[in-house]
């Protein structure tokens, strides 16, 4: 993931940093708060770290040093806000299914904007340091809703701080 980033910074696929103001992502039903110290990865770069059409994120923020990333993606995939709950039940096993190695799994319901969210935090072994993934998952529309956080552990304390004022800026509607 390091070389993607570099590379695509290296084609001025990043738009400048974000203001600290709300903003409306544009193909999602969300509307954040970035801090000015999070870079904003634009069409081109998200196509270009994302190959796939299939499961690429509508939205990408990434922080200054460019260690931890925060991926919007709004899925097809139908999910009321009532069924929230039992995502936190039923998804670990879909994540210990499909991410191997895993070293810690902790599900819970967050709050997030005044509403549910599911979310999963997960370590599986990296070079150097643990990788750290974070799914937040919820209703937006009546379709699932799905935020990615992805770095390795000592970056995302380092950078906790910032990443958690994006999330608890998020608001579904």
């Amino acid at each position: 993931m390091k070389n993607v980033l570099f590379t695509l910074l290296a084609a001025g696929l990043l738009s400048g940093a974000a203001l600290a103001a709300p903003i409306k992502l544009q193909t999602i039903p969300v509307t954040l708060e970035p801090s000015a110290r999070l870079l904003t990865l634009n069409d081109a770069g998200i196509a270009k770290a994302f190959p796939s059409a299939a499961g690429r994120p509508d939205a990408v923020f990434l922080t200054e040093d460019r260690k931890v990333s925060v991926a919007f993606e709004w899925r097809d995939a139908r999910l009321t806000p009532a069924q929230v709950p039992d995502l936190v039940t039923q998804f670990p096993a879909v994540i210990r299914a499909q991410v191997p190695n895993i070293k810690t799994l902790r599900a819970s319901t967050v709050q997030i904007g005044g509403q549910p969210w599911a979310q999963f935090v997960f370590t599986t072994p990296g070079q150097g340091d643990d990788l750290r993934r974070e799914l937040l998952m919820t209703s937006a529309q009546g379709r699932l809703l799905v935020v990615t956080i992805a770095g390795n552990v000592k970056d995302y304390s380092r950078n906790e701080t910032l990443i958690r004022g994006l999330t608890n800026s998020v608001r579904v509607g």
